[in-house]
């Protein structure tokens, strides 16, 4: 007689929840490894290396997604995939092509304005890039949180936070030292700069993503594998003194926002917060570039 093995439901549970986990980490590496190869540790890939490294991974999830239209094994990672394709294809576009604003305006990233304007050639071809795989790929912009959803809520949260941002901008030494006077010609630059960069990295980094991952992982997890990447791909920057530090504040923002993105349904709240969070870095970001 055979013997037939029982599964108790608490084994189950186990189960599912090593495997939830474990797709968890997964989809964490894999979406810190696009981020890294295309934008964190590009500049130091040689252009021949970096074309090659974009272009293979594109085509890599591109396959992928095609292969996956179909009923198999790999169906129910679809989303998933065009979501790597976007995060490839946006962040390219600016990376290649996001001096054309300078070149326009002839600019230089040694002033504000150009600083400036760099952030927003990048943004847009980065908005751009990301707009047009979903269109190629018969995504809908709601899917990625460009709806309405609850915007009061959102726009609510995300100036509250905007201006606890600014308040605490204010009291830093480096604005106080700057003084008024020479504060206040930077401020439409610096506007112009934080509005770009928060609505592009909010789009790239959690609107493309949360509503992928939420079916195979749940909210939560969902959530923290977007802060996790997202806080990853800022490991390079040079203008945070204590790099450790801001890992840590850049990690926990990145869940508030995918908490206030997930609850509020749509982008611009986690948008508008972003833009007063990076006031608190604008000043270093400037310096660093020798733009003031």
């Amino acid at each position: 007689m055979a013997i037939v093995a029982q599964t108790t439901p608490s084994s189950t549970m186990r189960q599912h929840t090593f495997a939830r986990f474990g797709l968890f980490l997964l989809l964490t590496v894999v979406g810190f490894l696009i981020f890294a190869l295309t934008m964190t540790f590009a500049p130091f890939l040689p252009m021949w290396g970096n074309l090659a490294t974009r272009t293979g991974i594109f085509v890599i999830f591109a396959v992928l997604w095609w292969v996956a239209r179909r009923e198999n094994r790999i169906a129910r990672f679809r989303a998933v995939f065009f979501a790597y394709c976007a995060a490839v294809l946006g962040p390219s576009l600016g990376y290649f092509f996001g001096d054309w604003g300078l070149r326009l305006f002839g600019l230089t990233t040694q002033t504000p304005a150009g600083v400036a304007m760099a952030k927003l050639s990048q943004a847009l071809l980065t908005v751009i890039g990301i707009l047009l795989a979903a269109k190629l790929c018969g995504v809908k912009l709601a899917s990625i949180y460009i709806r309405k959803g609850r915007l009061i809520l959102a726009l609510t949260v995300g100036f509250i936070g905007f201006v606890v941002c600014a308040v605490l901008a204010l009291q830093q030494p480096s604005i106080r030292d700057l003084g008024m006077v020479k504060l206040v010609p930077l401020v439409p630059w610096i506007l112009l700069f934080v509005a770009s960069n928060a609505l592009m990295e909010e789009l790239l980094f959690r609107g493309l993503f949360l509503g992928r991952y939420e079916p195979l992982v749940g909210k939560w997890l969902a959530i923290l594998s977007t802060a996790l990447a997202f806080a990853l791909a800022h490991m390079q920057v040079s203008y945070a003194r204590d790099i450790v530090g801001f890992l840590i504040v850049t990690l926990v923002l990145g869940i508030a926002w995918g908490w206030l993105m997930h609850k509020t349904g749509t982008l611009w709240g986690s948008a508008l917060f972003h833009a007063g969070a990076d006031l608190l870095i604008i000043l270093p970001i400037f310096r660093t570039l020798g733009a003031v």
